[in-house]
């Protein structure tokens, strides 16, 4: 050291009369845990305050010794950085006391240095400081240093015992601090622990929810019982109805101002104080962001008198956030269970219609079917006819609109055709907008139409209405589009089959039904009507014609008078061969003297349209439901005599069944 006033040699200079008892500092019991803790170098930067407070302990237990009273002491860190000295007065001897423990610090001892100048100005003469080491490692933590007076000195001895002293005062904080910070963090483990306790029984809770109106309630009763100073009110931006009331709809069209929106629209939990009048207590306002992995669901708004600590916000977060995945898982399953039915309802409705391969059973169907799936008041099928460019309404339970047709481009028929894409009208009552035959006729306000399609084109629309406004839902609306397409595809089968059907049933030459098609068809019509009559037309001399121009030209003139035929029959008028140069017409819901006149005219233009020209001869046999034998059989037997009378009496005529018949 450069100034030897400070490194004198030690001194004992203690005397008899001077000896003071100090406290025996008790060895420390291994078998007791707490004394065998201790600091490491990396609590060092940590305990600067510990050791403030030690020494303040230290010197309040020793202030009625006189020799450790008038001392003025000195406290160092383990870098010899000052943490407590006497007064501003001395802070000029502060370096000499630093170097002296310096010297302590090098030499591991208490040592001590003699003043003669500084310390000597202002009455003091001697300067000592002890390293005060670790428990375990021995390492140094903090230097002990004084500055005495003559009249009141210390020996090293005495300031190893002090020294002593104060590192027990220091451990004694220190496991004092030890033992509260254990207790402190075995409390806040156990509070810990209860609260994950709660939150794990909280969302087992919700998470055995699967129905949203079951969650709710759940979620209810858990922050009723939980906080039951706090008024809850769940804020759901979907569309879902409920009866608990609890439950509000979020109105998002608020400003961003409202912190249910923000805290909505953010994602983030929104907390507001409002000041109330004298006399009462502030309210806290919060908003908790209900989330799932696919989005907001809506917004938990609590309002409680009593302040919410942060922890309560937590846990309340945590809540939200485990409900707003149940709340998502819920709604998956809703959904998924609608599905499953959906797709259970679109496959049989498609099984028992593919079952038919008839036009009118399959639309009938159908039409029973969306009434009773959609709870609609009304319904009908509508049928494309392509050939004439008009839907005709096959069914449905609007019965004076059965029959009746809509052009394809007219209305919203004419919509659906060119868009080929569902409609659903909210409310036809109050905005009318393109015309409908259907809402104007059945007096509806809420619609849903979709076009049946089949192979990308369209081939028939079903239109369902309500009396209600705002009735149908978006998922009625994507309901009908697939049953839809399953009654297009089943139409268009049925479709194709009949197709197949008349042309498996015609007569290659001339282009008419065969017999046997004629025979299933009058069998049909008797069943389900309530009159026709038959004719049966002959080619007179037509093998003379088959001699004379040969068998081509024969064939030629068969197909001359099975024009004239086709040309001057209605459409739902069913003509055939029935075989050689025989011909047959039946006509459904037509008497006998009707068919008279039909058979006269088809007489007429095969005497001037023929060539060469040929002439026919016919007979005309009804039915009706008074007749005892109502019968195909019958019914060609008695044509077929009338036929007989014609060509007996001068052929080219028509004669008439005039048998009696009850």
């Amino acid at each position: 050291m450069s100034n030897n006033s400070w490194n004198s040699p030690a001194q004992n200079w203690r005397t008899e009369d001077q000896q003071t008892s100090y406290p025996v500092v008790p060895v420390a019991d291994e078998s007791f845990w707490l004394q065998n803790v201790d600091i490491t170098a990396s609590d060092f930067p940590h305990i600067e305050p510990l050791l403030e407070e030690s020494l303040s302990d230290w010197l309040q237990q020793n202030a009625a010794l006189d020799r450790v009273g008038k001392a003025n002491w000195f406290l160092f860190n383990n870098e010899l950085k000052p943490l407590v000295r006497p007064s501003r007065a001395h802070d000029s001897l502060c370096e000499g006391v630093q170097i002296v423990a310096a010297e302590a610090l090098r030499l591991r001892h208490a040592t001590e240095g003699r003043t003669q100048s500084k310390a000597a100005a202002v009455g003091y003469s001697q300067v000592m400081a002890m390293p005060l080491y670790t428990r375990n490692h021995q390492q140094c933590f903090a230097l002990l240093a004084c500055i005495v007076a003559p009249e009141h000195p210390l020996s090293l001895n005495e300031l190893e015992i002090l020294s002593m002293y104060y590192a027990a005062t220091f451990y004694k904080r220190f496991e004092y601090t030890y033992v509260a910070d254990m207790l402190y963090s075995a409390t806040v483990v156990e509070r810990e622990a209860q609260r994950r306790s709660v939150l794990f029984q909280v969302i087992q809770r919700m998470y055995d929810k699967f129905e949203i109106d079951a969650l709710i309630h759940e979620m209810f009763d858990i922050v009723d019982q939980m906080y039951p100073q706090v008024r809850f009110e769940l804020l759901v931006a979907q569309d879902y109805e409920t009866t608990i009331p609890r439950v509000k709809l979020l109105q998002l069209q608020s400003p961003l101002e409202d912190m249910c929106v923000r805290s909505f629209t953010t994602g983030e939990v929104a907390v507001e104080v409002h000041s109330r009048s004298e006399g009462h207590s502030d309210q806290m306002e919060t908003a908790i962001p209900l989330m799932g992995k696919q989005g907001v669901y809506g917004v938990f708004h609590l309002l409680s008198e009593v302040p919410l600590e942060e922890e309560d916000l937590e846990l309340l977060a945590v809540i939200a956030d485990a409900a707003g995945r149940t709340f998502e898982n819920a709604k998956l399953y809703e959904q998924s269970k609608l599905m499953n039915e959906d797709l259970r309802l679109i496959n049989d409705i498609s099984k028992r219609m593919n079952q038919s391969l008839h036009l009118q059973q399959i639309f009938k169907f159908a039409a029973d079917e969306l009434l009773q799936v959609f709870g609609a008041d009304f319904v009908v099928a509508m049928y494309l006819d392509q050939e004439k460019g008009v839907f005709e309404v096959i069914d449905g339970n609007v019965e004076h609109l059965i029959g009746c047709t809509v052009d394809q481009e007219e209305g919203l028929t004419g919509i659906l055709y060119r868009d080929k894409e569902p409609i659903i009208l909210s409310d036809y009552c109050s905005n009318r907008g393109v015309d409908s035959v259907f809402m104007r006729e059945t007096g509806a306000c809420s619609m849903i139409a979709s076009p049946m399609m089949s192979g990308g084109e369209v081939n028939g629309a079903i239109f369902l209405g309500h009396s209600d406004r705002h009735y149908f839902s978006y998922d009625n609306f994507k309901l009908l589009q697939v049953i839809t397409t399953h009654i297009g595809l089943a139409v268009s089968n049925a479709s194709l089959h009949a197709e197949l059907s008349r042309m498996a049933s015609k007569d290659a030459l001339t282009g008419l039904y065969q017999r046997r098609y004629l025979d299933e068809s009058i069998k049909n019509y008797q069943n389900a009507t309530y009159s026709g009559s038959l004719l049966m037309v002959d080619i007179d001399k037509f093998k003379a014609v088959n001699d004379t121009y040969g068998h081509q030209v024969g064939d030629e003139v068969l197909k001359q008078v099975s024009r004239v035929i086709q040309r001057l029959i209605r459409d739902g008028d069913i003509a055939a061969r029935w075989g050689g140069e025989e011909l047959a017409v039946y006509f459904p819901q037509v008497d006998k003297s009707r068919a008279h006149t039909i058979a006269e005219e088809i007489r007429i233009a095969v005497s001037e349209e023929t060539n060469p020209m040929v002439t026919v001869s016919c007979g005309i046999a009804d039915w009706n439901w008074k007749d005892q034998d109502v019968s195909v059989e019958s019914l060609f037997y008695r044509a077929d005599r009338a036929l007989y009378q014609a060509k007996h009496s001068g052929r080219n005529q028509v004669c008439l069944d005039l048998s009696l018949r009850p």
